[in-house]
């Protein structure tokens, strides 16, 4: 009888497999890669949905610029005088120039009810385009062609006594700068298209070709794209469509690759099993499936211990390695696990000061204002911002001018209570989160700080640097949009503050109405 040794067992079960492997590669190539495209497919649809709320947050973003200079206090009162009584046009520019230049906008306009462009004269065809709106409608997202391009418009109405006096619009172009950035970031190209012609694209080549879609597909000089539109808000037929679009001839590629490294890898896993074999033959399969069993442990995420034995073997020197190398990783979980924490806490706190930065803002104020509604109180927020800090880094230097920030934070720590949240915005502007029944306690509790750090002034070098602060008070009290109210009350405090500041500084201005009313168009002030 013939019998086959436990090398030929393996040399025999060995070439069986890799028959096997080398014929599933060969039947799954095509498979996979109708997958991957299929795949391809799913992820073109999903950037595309992407890139549609990264649109529809531009859009709100620039609508909120809008509502911004539209609710300006100022502004409201010169748009009446210039169109109620007939004032000068320049004031109204100038004033926006001083109070909204730094918007991060492309054109801005503003409309009178009478059609009277009385800022952005020069862009006829974007008053244009606003005045073909619906006029019943005071505030509006949409899209259109103008002169320098394809431009998204936020517009909003301007009210003085409840009364419409005109409107603001403010645009962001969809230039070739904003497609190549975005082609940047997605990897795929950008065509505009209008009545089937591709009138701008991240593409040069297919600039002024015919626009045409076969199965979804658009074809450039033979190479087929998937293509996916991007919504663009409110457009009409003379709006150009946005598409956006993935080469397949790159996906190819990739999928060769891809398939060629796969390959490389599984011979290499067929040599790994057949050594794997031998080493089964040899009778080590207990210490193995031993190693084996506390490996999917740590794959798994745990950290078992392991006894170390008596060393008999290569395995039990193998074995006693690996529980030394558990013990050594128990050790650095720990501190790994000190260090995470110590990482924590150093990513919310400013460096300078030790007080919270901006980044743990928006976690720690809607569980204030829970609180607040439980306890049947008010959420308030005071910005102080050291007066003529400038003067002080100029004249003493930075170093004297990050002692005054260490100091005035000092007097906020020692001023304030164990349940106050104090933040350090940038530069030497700060920011109060307090809990408070009334408008009184903030108050207080604000002046109770300018007093101290007008009595306080710091040492430094033999000299006295002495600093005063201003500051502005708002208040939110619960409601369903938290994170707009809370935008609303920080933008209160800060108006308040920029009238403590025109009023002379080292004062505290307070919001009278909460920050949920802010869309009854009434701000009132007190100057305490």
């Amino acid at each position: 009888m013939f019998f086959f040794g436990y090398r030929a067992r393996l040399v025999l079960c060995c070439m069986i497999l890799i028959l096997f492997l080398s014929g599933t590669l060969l039947y799954s190539y095509r498979y996979f890669h109708n997958v991957i495209l299929h795949e391809t497919d799913s992820h073109v649809l999903r950037l595309k949905q992407i890139l549609d709320a990264h649109l529809a947050s531009d859009r709100s973003e620039l609508q909120r610029y809008a509502t911004i200079v539209a609710g300006d206090l100022r502004l409201r009162e010169y748009m009446f005088v210039v169109t109620g009584i007939g004032g000068d046009s320049q004031a109204l520019s100038s004033l926006y120039e001083r109070q909204f230049g730094w918007l991060p906008i492309d054109r801005k306009i503003i409309l009178a009810n009478d059609g009277r462009v009385l800022i952005g004269r020069k862009y006829k065809d974007l008053a244009s385009a606003i005045q073909k709106q619906s006029p019943g409608k005071q505030s509006r997202i949409f899209y259109f062609e103008g002169k320098t391009g394809l431009e998204v418009v936020a517009v909003a109405a301007i009210k003085y006594r409840e009364e419409v006096m005109g409107k603001v619009a403010v645009t962001q172009l969809l230039d070739q700068d904003w497609l190549n950035a975005n082609k940047v970031i997605t990897g795929g190209q950008y065509f505009l298209e209008m009545n089937r012609t591709i009138t701008s694209s991240t593409l040069k080549e297919s600039d002024g070709k015919p626009f045409r879609l076969e199965n979804g597909r658009l074809n450039i000089n033979k190479i087929p794209y998937l293509v996916q539109q991007i919504d663009l808000y409110g457009n009409d037929k003379n709006t150009p469509r946005l598409w956006f679009g993935i080469s397949e001839a790159k996906l190819d590629s990739r999928l060769e690759q891809h398939q060629r490294t796969i390959l490389v890898i599984s011979v290499a896993g067929i040599i790994g099993i057949m050594l794997v074999g031998m080493v089964i033959i040899r009778n080590f399969s207990r210490p193995l499936m031993k190693l084996m069993s506390i490996t999917r442990k740590v794959a798994g995420g745990e950290l078992p211990h392991m006894e170390k034995s008596r060393v008999t073997n290569e395995f039990d020197v193998l074995s006693n390695k690996f529980a030394e190398m558990l013990e050594a990783l128990r050790n650095k979980q720990d501190e790994i696990d000190t260090t995470h924490a110590q990482l924590e806490i150093s990513a919310i706190t400013d460096t300078l000061t030790g007080l919270y930065n901006r980044r743990c803002l928006n976690e720690i104020f809607p569980k204030l204002l829970a609180e607040a509604e439980r306890e049947n109180r008010k959420v308030f927020a005071i910005v102080l911002d050291l007066d003529y800090f400038k003067k002080v880094n100029d004249t003493f230097g930075h170093i004297a001018g990050d002692k005054c920030l260490v100091h005035f934070s000092d007097i906020l720590k020692n001023e304030s209570r164990t349940n106050d949240y104090l933040f350090r915005l940038g530069g030497e502007e700060f920011l109060i989160i307090m809990i408070a029944e009334g408008i009184e306690s903030a108050t207080d509790f604000a002046e109770k700080l300018r007093s101290a750090t007008d009595s306080n002034p710091v040492h430094f070098d033999d000299c006295l640097i002495h600093f005063t602060v201003s500051g502005g008070i708002s208040y939110a009290e619960p409601a369903a949009q938290t994170d707009l109210v809370f935008k609303k009350m920080l933008s209160y405090a800060d108006i308040a503050l920029y009238e403590a500041k025109g009023a002379g500084r080292n004062r505290i201005v307070t919001s009278t109405g909460p920050a949920n009313n802010a869309d009854k168009g009434e701000v009132l002030y007190l100057e305490s």
